[in-house]
């Protein structure tokens, strides 16, 4: 464990710290940490001591796992302030027409894009090529050995807040750690659950995060297209609060434990009894009712998704169909969900074999772990195609015993003492996700079994 690189997802839900190296069957994941995550709400840092003190939690498991200590890494970067711009083509000519064109000269072509003036406090986060015209030769993929005159690139440019990379860059500083590079995160999860076919022939990667949900369109080995849908697997939870009036915690249980994304399939005698003060017997929920409130959710989710795919102009040559990683992708019946409400062939996504070294830590091929493995995928394949080299990530550290981490996540108990302790810290409860009264009104309607949006597409996105 010589060339150890670390990567950091500041999510919604949670802080999740990987490790990895390189090895002959491709990046191999040696440690892996995760925690609730803290003062981050729909993607972004709100609050960075808060932020802080989980992410030192999640460092801290790490650190126990390879007996390192961590001093740089690489960190994600997401939230609904990403957008997806695509300016007008860059035209360069060249004094020295006479020779090839070299990748030096490309590069500086890409570099000059993130100067590229925004407003409202907007700055380019991630310059992306996609194709170049050379002289009378158009749409042409690799300019590089070729003669021409001009050069004229097309590029699309994922912007967003400079502020929001700032308070992740000092989440990460207070915390001790240098930042290597800042990665747009379904970039990242793109390079850990799709094959290099799924980007050949084109496919769209959905990846459901807690607070917000990240849409990718690739299409021959180019991303094409990023956007942003601004709810996720905690809409749903709150959702679920709302329709069965129980607590948060009593919520989000029953939706990991009971949820299916399709009533269709759920079963209708089936019913999950959750003790409640003052109730005999306590509440009963009927899981009919649970997967109609699920569904709701996520056909709206779906809807911007494929609102998102038809901004990107390619909507009719994605061949390959979709992917879903993230934590929601581990809802039952999404996949079968996801190709009634688009249409497309969906399958579930997480780091597998074609990603990362088959022995790599078990917690590492986890859909919930694919944004934090494709950074360090991304990592390695910088160095060896660019020649960049990340040099004293982690350094010894003098410990006593070094006890292996294996994270476990405590299960939701729902009993009365477990009632009696939500009830004192109702005050405390997480709040609804902005749109409210107008969705609860419709979620009454459906779960009584009319429709929920009927014909009205999501344009809020």
């Amino acid at each position: 464990m010589e060339n150890l690189i670390a990567a950091i997802d500041l999510g919604t839900t949670k802080i999740s710290v990987a490790v990895g190296e390189k090895t002959n069957l491709g990046v191999k994941v040696v440690a892996f940490g995760e925690v609730p995550s803290k003062g981050i709400k729909r993607g972004r840092v709100e609050n960075v001591r808060l932020a802080t003190q989980a992410l030192n939690k999640a460092l801290k498991q790490v650190e126990e796992q390879i007996g390192k200590k961590i001093n740089k890494a690489l960190v994600g970067i997401a939230g609904q302030d990403i957008k997806c711009i695509k300016p007008e083509p860059l035209t360069v000519p060249r004094e020295k027409y006479d020779t090839l064109i070299t990748q030096e000269e490309i590069l500086r072509i890409t570099q000059n894009t993130y100067h590229t003036p925004l407003d409202d406090g907007n700055k380019v986060l991630y310059s992306v090529p996609q194709t170049y015209n050379v002289d009378n030769y158009m749409c042409v993929s690799e300019p590089v050995g070729m003669f021409g005159r001009n050069i004229q690139a097309r590029f699309r440019l994922f912007v967003g807040k400079e502020n929001s990379r700032m308070m992740i860059e000092n989440t990460l500083r207070m915390a001790g750690v240098e930042p290597l590079e800042v990665v747009l995160e379904p970039i990242a999860s793109a390079k850990a659950v799709l094959s290099d076919e799924e980007m050949e022939v084109g496919s769209i990667l959905v990846d459901i995060g807690g607070g917000t949900t990240d849409v990718i369109v690739y299409h021959h080995n180019v991303i094409r297209y990023a956007g942003v849908v601004p709810f996720g697997g905690n809409s749903i939870t709150e959702d679920i609060c709302i329709g069965c009036g129980i607590s948060y915690n009593n919520a989000e249980y029953i939706k990991t434990n009971y949820g299916c994304c399709f009533s269709d399939y759920a079963n209708p005698d089936q019913k999950i009894v959750i003790p409640t003060m003052g109730s005999n017997g306590g509440k009963e929920v009927h899981v009919k009712v649970l997967s109609r409130i699920i569904q709701a959710r996520m056909e709206e989710i779906l809807e911007a998704v494929c609102w998102h795919v038809e901004q990107s102009d390619f909507k009719d040559v994605i061949r390959s169909g979709m992917v879903l990683t993230g934590g929601g992708s581990k809802l039952g019946s999404l996949t079968n969900l996801a190709n009634f409400v688009t249409g497309y062939e969906a399958r579930l996504g997480s780091p597998n074999a074609f990603a990362i070294d088959p022995s790599s830590c078990e917690l590492a091929k986890e859909a919930t772990s694919s944004t934090a493995v494709g950074m360090l995928i991304h990592a390695f394949q910088r160095m060896e195609d660019e020649d960049i080299i990340y040099t004293n990530c982690v350094s010894s550290v003098t410990a006593a015993t070094v006890q292996p981490f294996i994270s476990t996540p405590d299960p939701i108990l729902i009993t009365e003492d477990a009632v009696v302790a939500e009830t004192e810290k109702s005050e405390a409860k997480p709040k609804g996700n902005g749109r409210g009264k107008k969705f609860l009104g419709k979620l009454k309607g459906f779960i009584s079994g009319e429709s929920l949006f009927g014909d009205e597409l999501t344009n809020d996105v």
